[in-house]
């Protein structure tokens, strides 16, 4: 899989945007194919904060380990899946401000197929990926300004 980039302007400032964004207990509301999420440590996520999910993708129940990496709070926040995930890969989570009152979200997502994916032609993957993340960010972008 190459790097897969998607983003959003959402009209909340950068920290709601991001405090949101951090509480695992909310992330099915904004993820539409996670079935799971729980996290180790509880509270804020910081460099060795692991995230595990369990989600549908292609009719497929996948699981990912992300350990974070690097965080610097409310602007950029990287995780790498741990051994064991149907992914081999990194997700960078960054927060701008876009203007006075709105927040530009990107998401890039980096990696290789493992387990039950490395079947799947790329160019499906590709597609059904970038497809996800859209579908992230456009159901993130109505919870805050819809939801909120």
């Amino acid at each position: 899989m190459s790097a897969t980039i998607e983003h959003i302007v959402i009209r909340r400032p950068r920290s709601q945007v991001y405090a949101y964004m951090d509480d695992v207990a909310k992330e099915k509301e904004w993820q539409p194919s996670l079935v799971e999420a729980s996290q180790t440590p509880d509270g804020p996520t910081r460099p060795g904060t692991r995230k595990h999910y369990v989600s549908e993708f292609l009719g497929r129940r996948i699981e990912n380990t992300y350990q974070a990496t690097a965080v610097d709070p409310e602007r950029r926040v990287v995780y790498e899946t741990t051994r064991g995930s149907t992914l081999d890969g990194t997700l960078e989570i960054t927060w701008d401000d876009h203007d006075a009152d709105a927040t530009r979200v990107t998401l890039t997502m980096d990696g290789r197929p493992t387990g039950v994916l490395r079947f799947v032609p790329r160019a499906m993957l590709d597609d059904a990926w970038r497809r996800q993340l859209r579908a992230t960010l456009d159901r993130l972008k109505e919870r805050l300004e819809v939801g909120a």
